[in-house]
């Protein structure tokens, strides 16, 4: 029986993305026993299995995972395609999946409207995290803050940050001030810790040949990425945030920078996409305006 390749490409892709036969059914207005079909009727002219089925998490085969970035970019080349012919070679179309560190999620979406209204017709999708292996199950790319491993992604490096260590004006009022790194020892410390790891109460700083280890008293750990400043600002205790996080709000007077002769380890910014050469117009675009974003 011949089945509509294109169709069954496209439902195969959304499922990858959605994470689930039933998420993926709902966004494509379709019965789930219907998408399982025309899965069932793709991988039988495959001859290979997509996915592992024998799981609770639905996650692809080795073969599924290939045939998936192969398809994602025939599915974006015909979305380019089909906006060149109606909008122009300058107007962008579709839907452009993006992952992002907490810690840029101001800084993104201040700019984001700008980037909208250069892209009308672009939808942006985007979600929380620094993992750069977002990737490869759906995101079109990743803005993450760290080194890369050697896992064969492609990375481009837009800019550095580095940690540092503010506190609510009112926190401080009712503490004080630290004057240097020993007297946070004093103070209450708010920090991130990810859910499946033990949370760093060690803080170092550094200032010309001096280098400083402190071990502070912890009054909260916050469990997800987008907490930490907000528990500083109110008034939770002293934190260690990203630089990049916080600068908005120093400005508009809600944090105080501490300890500014003290500096951390600078962490580079990178883009990551996937391994292919191929990159989509929607996200060249993007790229240049992270670029023009962190380089201001």
């Amino acid at each position: 029986m011949q089945i509509d390749k294109l169709r069954a490409i496209t439902f195969f892709c959304r499922t990858v993305e959605a994470k689930s036969f039933a998420a993926a059914a709902r966004s494509l207005d379709v019965v789930p026993s219907g998408l399982s079909k025309v899965i069932a009727a793709l991988e039988r002219e495959l001859r290979f299995p997509l996915f592992h089925r024998s799981t609770r998490r639905l996650s692809l085969t080795e073969a599924g995972g290939a045939y998936y970035e192969s398809c994602r970019l025939l599915l974006q080349g015909l979305e380019e395609a089909e906006s060149g012919a109606q909008t122009g070679p300058t107007r962008l179309r579709g839907t452009l999946r993006i992952g992002i560190h907490p810690a840029f999620r101001i800084s993104i979406i201040v700019g984001m409207r700008e980037f909208l209204n250069d892209n009308p017709e672009l939808t942006v999708e985007m979600t929380t995290t620094n993992a750069p292996t977002g990737v490869l199950d759906g995101l079109d790319l990743v803005l993450r803050i760290g080194q890369l491993a050697d896992s064969g992604l492609r990375a481009h490096r837009i800019g550095w940050t580095e940690h540092c260590v503010c506190a609510s004006p009112e926190y401080l009022r009712l503490r004080g001030e630290p004057c240097n790194p020993q007297e946070l020892a004093q103070h209450h410390a708010v920090i991130y810790g990810r859910p499946d790891e033990d949370p760093c109460t060690e803080w170092e700083f550094v200032r010309g040949d001096e280098r400083v280890r402190v071990t502070l008293p912890v009054r909260l750990v916050v469990r997800d990425g987008n907490g930490l400043v907000e528990a500083a600002i109110a008034g939770c205790g002293v934190a260690r945030p990203w630089k990049l996080a916080v600068d908005s709000h120093v400005a508009g007077g809600k944090l105080t920078l501490l300890l500014p002769d003290w500096s951390s380890a600078p962490e580079p910014i990178f883009i990551v996409l996937p391994s292919s050469r191929d990159t989509p117009a929607k996200v060249r675009a993007f790229v240049d305006f992270a670029q023009a974003l962190f380089s201001n």
